[in-house]
């Protein structure tokens, strides 16, 4: 990865804009695949910045329609931004996978349970649930995940924002395993170099406050996804604590006869230096159910 095939790859699938009823106009990236049988939607992690999965953009759109965006700052909290999401997938015409990682799938559940009429089915990696009862250790995890994000708002207050951010690759590249290689190594940096270059400190309080109000969501019910029965992949790789074991049965236990992967390596950012095996196994998943 360079910054010259992320600026192709603008240049291919260029930000279209599109103006909602609450007159908002929201941001993203489409291709309309002519002979896709079905459509993805790529939600990212807690950076917020959709570009981090521009090469899983492109070979997804080798076998389906693709579309990706930001967590806007228009778009207060995510009762607001799924709202906003089911009326884009409309006025596209189209019914999608969400396909979510980390903060991704918790969005990704948020706008399922709302407007399930905007959505096939979930492909949810690494990342949790908001479940009713999803018991004290799961919760407290998360709780505690919550407030570390309250205390970094008050830390950017007070911190220069380029130190803030260098303290953010180091969290992100302290998730490595040592099983990578030398290439994994450099894409991850290179990623996460080329992610925090764009990211502001503005933006960067829109998502701590946007991650934060996942917490207005908890008491999620099987009920709330049963109509996506057989249509739930969840990839929670072995290797990643970002979540604790509890969260992860909480999040399989809440679905109706989901798939469960566990052997996509790489901690919390499998999906990332794994490609491959990730889009292959989401896309066989996908096919199989269209």
């Amino acid at each position: 990865m360079n910054n010259n095939n992320l600026e192709k790859f603008r240049e291919k699938y260029p930000i279209q804009k599109m103006t909602l009823s609450s007159g908002k106009s929201f941001a993203y990236r489409y291709y309309k695949n002519q002979n896709a049988k079905a459509a993805i939607v790529l939600l990212t992690g807690g950076i917020g910045l959709s570009d981090l999965f521009y090469l899983h953009f492109e070979k997804f759109a080798k076998k389906f329609s693709v579309l990706t965006f930001d967590y806007q700052i228009q778009f207060a909290d995510n009762s607001e931004f799924a709202q906003a999401v089911a009326e884009l997938l409309k006025k596209l015409g189209e019914k999608a996978w969400l396909v979510g990682q980390s903060l991704g799938g918790i969005v990704a559940q948020i706008i399922a349970k709302k407007y399930p009429e905007a959505v096939d089915g979930m492909v949810l990696s690494n990342t949790c649930s908001l479940a009713k009862d999803m018991g004290s250790e799961a919760y407290e995890h998360l709780q505690k995940m919550i407030d570390s994000q309250k205390k970094s708002k008050k830390m950017l207050k007070f911190v220069p924002f380029s130190l803030y951010k260098k303290l953010i690759k180091f969290a992100v590249m302290k998730k490595k395993t040592d099983s990578f290689t030398e290439n994994e190594k450099k894409l991850m940096e290179n990623l996460c170099d080329a992610m925090l270059k764009l990211l502001t400190k503005e933006y960067e309080y829109h998502m701590i406050d946007f991650l934060v109000d996942a917490e207005n969501h908890f008491g999620m019910k099987p009920e709330d996804f049963t109509q996506f029965n057989d249509r739930v992949l969840l990839i929670l790789s072995e290797d990643d604590n970002t979540f604790n074991q509890a969260c992860k049965a909480s999040l399989i236990s809440i679905m109706t006869n989901p798939t469960v992967v566990t052997d996509i390596t790489g901690g919390h950012l499998a999906l990332l230096v794994k490609l491959e095996k990730y889009a292959e196994t989401v896309s066989d998943y996908i096919i199989k159910r269209v």
